[in-house]
């Protein structure tokens, strides 16, 4: 992980100052855009309820990401003069963004750890021409333990799957050492080096003797949910993880913030630095409510019996 060691002393361009009465052009960084897309969606909702028009006040522009050459389609997306660039998932994307300019605010969803990345000299005061929220919640981790033995009453070994490139993964993997040493049940921690082994690593913890697999809060595994769903159904392998995708590609149980939601509240950091505020000084927002998603229908597959009370508290069951 490359980290950022230059902190920027003075106001990044407030984008609306140089564009007054124009429409603001609006990158979206780290994936085309689609209006088939929840996200996608989700942000312009955000901006429409801030009464913004999609086409009258901003317009949404995208590169081809190549996960492979970030830096390259950062530069690209740069070049398009756009006025904020918003930088989606994970963290490399937004450091690849900050890479390429000093001047284009950048606001960003769901990274992970953004101080140990890099990304911001703090949570309370960013510092730089980066901004915006993240899914980083260690506690959540640990809860997810809780809630998958509520749903496993007989859970005595499972395994914490989490990303070795990630900085927060330590604070993921204490709160969950601490939530089994509770809950008397024994953890594995097994880190994924790189994306394309994640089969593998899955494969290894149900060969391990694990009863059950949590996917820690990284944001590299959140595009990546219907891979673990489908390993999970043929492995009959009970998981739970962050987001809401990995029930309704159909694992077990999922508990976290909603992604959407996250999107949604983007808009308020879009439209706050294009009318003239500071990223420098918008504090990072970290999630303070979640959801509990339940699959009802895999949880009959693994002859699992969902205690009512469990039920009774899910936001969302998937029947």
């Amino acid at each position: 992980m490359i980290l950022l060691g230059v902190v920027l002393t003075t106001p990044v361009r407030a984008a609306a100052q140089s564009r007054s009465g124009k429409t603001w052009r609006i990158g979206f960084f780290g994936g085309p855009p689609s209006r088939d897309e929840s996200v996608y969606g989700a942000f312009v909702q955000g901006m429409r309820q801030l009464g913004h028009t999609e086409g009258q006040d901003f317009i949404v522009d995208s590169v081809v990401y190549n996960a492979d050459k970030p830096d390259e389609a950062a530069r690209e997306m740069v070049q398009r003069h756009v006025d904020l660039i918003l930088a989606t998932t994970q963290d490399d994307i937004v450091l690849a963004a900050k890479r390429a300019t000093r001047d284009i605010p950048i606001v960003f969803v769901v990274a992970g750890d953004p101080v140990a990345n890099g990304i911001v000299a703090s949570m309370s005061r960013p510092g730089g021409n980066a901004t915006g929220l993240t899914s980083l919640n260690a506690s959540a981790d640990a809860k997810r333990l809780q809630l998958l033995k509520e749903a496993m009453p007989a859970l005595r070994r499972v395994a914490l799957v989490a990303s070795r490139g990630d900085p927060a993964t330590s604070s993921i993997a204490s709160a969950a050492r601490d939530a089994a040493r509770s809950l008397g049940v024994e953890l594995e921690i097994q880190n994924v080096e790189k994306i394309d082994d994640l089969e593998g690593t899955l494969t290894a913890v149900g060969k391990a003797g694990n009863e059950a697999v949590i996917v820690a809060g990284s944001p590299v595994f959140f595009a990546l949910q219907p891979r673990i769903a489908q390993w999970a159904g043929a492995a009959r392998m009970p998981v739970i993880s962050p987001w809401r995708e990995l029930a309704v590609a159909g694992g077990l149980l999922t508990y976290g913030t909603s992604v959407n939601a996250m999107f949604r509240r983007a808009a308020v950091f879009v439209d706050r630095i294009l009318k003239g505020e500071d990223p420098a000084t918008l504090p990072v927002e970290q999630p303070t409510t979640f959801e509990l998603v339940i699959n009802l229908k895999t949880a009959k597959a693994l002859g699992l019996t969902i205690p009512p009370m469990l039920l009774a508290r899910a936001n969302e069951v998937i029947e």
